[in-house]
């Protein structure tokens, strides 16, 4: 349910609809979630409301994370919904967020999980990550020092593009060594 859509108490949001909630994020099949029509965050959007969970959606816009926001008895619960042909998201110019729970849609395997963000991108990594953005930034605002007069206007900027390599073993979200562990993590932390 929206958040504000009535005059009502909020109930908090207990562990048991929480995990909940979890189960049956894990029986969804694959949709995809193209900007034109994003039907797993349909999906994700049909099983928050069935479970009373309030959210605020795409609080930031369209194109911008979260695509869900829960205020919870655990803190705001940011909710990224992502899905893939393949095995693994894209995540674009955004790196997984630290505290966030991303729901994966796949559909080579016609199936979905979810994790954290720090259980897949960990904080040493979006650290190295953030310091090399800021250092090719700042080898770009040296090279426009002297960069040749150009009465047509073309110039360069950095478009941040984060993937995954390493094949199967490293990339793969529904066979590799952790998804246990990743999707425990986020039962846990619920209760």
């Amino acid at each position: 349910m929206k958040a504000g859509d009535f005059n009502a108490i909020i109930p908090p949001l207990d562990s048991v609809r929480m995990k909940d909630f979890l189960d049956r994020v894990l029986q969804l099949p694959y949709k995809s979630n193209s900007q034109d029509n994003p039907e797993h965050e349909e999906q994700v959007k049909d099983l928050l409301d069935e479970f009373g969970i309030f959210y605020e959606y795409q609080p930031n816009g369209s194109q911008k994370f979260p695509d869900f926001r829960c205020e919870t008895k655990w803190g705001t619960l940011n909710i990224e919904c992502k899905s893939s042909k393949g095995h693994q998201p894209v995540y674009n110019g955004g790196l997984p967020k630290e505290g966030a729970l991303y729901i994966f849609s796949s559909q080579k395997y016609n199936a979905t999980t979810f994790f954290f963000g720090h259980d897949v991108c960990y904080h040493d990594t979006t650290v190295w990550m953030n310091d090399t953005i800021s250092k090719l930034q700042e080898t770009l605002d040296e090279c426009r020092k002297v960069k040749p007069e150009d009465d047509r206007g073309f110039d360069f900027y950095i478009r941040n593009m984060f993937i995954q390599q390493g094949g199967g073993e490293k990339c793969d979200y529904f066979t590799h060594t952790n998804r246990e562990l990743c999707e425990s993590n986020v039962y846990n932390y619920f209760g």
